[in-house]
């Protein structure tokens, strides 16, 4: 996003809103332009653009450019991706909301999955809300020595080797670890400090980050901890906490169990235990009846990877039941013009590709 106005600037668009001339409507947002970009720099910057990541890729990046965006103007973005044979499989989602009122801003979303990603098929969703269909679809592969899109250069400056990218990351821990010793008793200083270990992917690094997170979460579980825990197991491979804590996420009756579920869905891909999966969205709707618009076509799309992975013939009837029983509650619960819907429709049409 934008390097931020000035705090006093800042308030004064907040508080007073800017009314259009008289006779002019107000210009509605729209979105420009979108790309997938290489990586993030820590100003929050998307850098570069690609049309394809390696396997070794640390991120994904969908970047969505947003013209005469207000206060409050969001976008969502939705990951997926496209196992032969198995339809799309959401591996998680986020909202990104403007602060102020800009001509044009910069939304991205990024995912990260702690080791190498399948090679295959991909593709994000992008939606202006409150729009319930997409706005915008960036569909990209992950395969060997995939290389930036064809005419679009990255900054020379980016263009670093690894040990580059990993004294950068030792100096960012640096900086943490120092302002964590001056301030020991701060709980933003501790979680900043645990996300610099978690993002130098190391196995020392990301057990020093799952312990901080872990002495946070023991004083602390908020839903920012436990999704900072959560990653940081996922990262490390450890994928039974790594469910365990994006489950125990859902607990918080304050926060939305969105994020459960979608930490849940790329545990899942990851570890290639849908099962868990299943259990833990199973989970989540015991405990969360508003939560039923996320877990109900995420559980519906675990019943159908089974299928597609079934051994014989009754096994793959029984689980595409399953999910046509899910596919139906969503039908009789939610409008039609709902996300939940439109994702119902879509999923319902996957045994008929196969």
């Amino acid at each position: 996003m934008k390097k931020a106005a000035p705090w006093f600037v800042l308030l004064f668009f907040l508080a007073v809103p800017m009314a259009a001339p008289p006779g002019e409507a107000e210009a509605v947002p729209a979105i420009t332009e979108t790309y997938l970009a290489s990586s993030v720099k820590e100003d929050g910057a998307p850098v570069g653009r690609v049309s394809a990541y390696d396997p070794s890729a640390k991120e994904f990046v969908a970047v969505a450019e947003v013209s005469d965006a207000h206060a409050g103007t969001a976008v969502r973005f939705v990951w997926f991706s496209s196992p032969p044979g198995r339809g799309r499989i959401r591996l998680g989602e986020r909202t990104v909301t403007s602060p102020i009122r800009e001509s044009s801003v910069t939304f991205h979303s990024s995912l990260s999955l702690g080791k190498n990603w399948p090679e295959g098929r991909y593709a994000v969703e992008i939606y202006l809300l409150p729009a319930k269909r997409s706005s915008a679809s960036l569909r990209f592969v992950v395969k060997k020595g995939a290389a930036p899109a064809a005419g679009i250069k990255t900054p020379p400056e980016e263009k670093k080797p690894g040990s580059g990218d990993r004294a950068a990351g030792e100096n960012t821990v640096a900086e943490k670890e120092a302002a964590f010793r001056e301030t020991p008793g701060s709980f933003r200083a501790a979680i900043e400090l645990a996300e610099a270990y978690a993002a130098m992917d190391d196995p020392a690094s990301l057990a020093l980050a799952v312990s901080l997170f872990r002495g946070l979460a023991a004083a602390s579980p908020s839903d920012t901890v436990l999704a900072g825990l959560a990653d940081a197991y996922g990262r490390s491979c450890r994928f039974g906490p790594a469910f365990d804590t994006a489950l125990r996420r859902a607990w918080n009756p304050l926060v939305s169990p969105a994020g459960a579920v979608s930490q849940i869905l790329l545990f899942t891909a990851a570890s290639g235990d849908p099962d868990r999966g299943i259990e833990c969205l199973r989970s989540i709707l015991s405990l969360r009846e508003d939560g039923r618009e996320d877990v109900l076509p995420a559980l519906a799309a675990l019943f159908l990877e089974k299928a597609s992975a079934a051994g014989d013939s009754f096994e793959r009837r029984e689980y595409e039941k399953a999910a046509r029983d899910v596919l139906e509650e969503i039908a009789a619960s939610f409008p039609s013009s709902s996300p939940a819907a439109a994702e119902a429709l879509r999923l319902a049409e996957e045994p008929e590709r196969r």
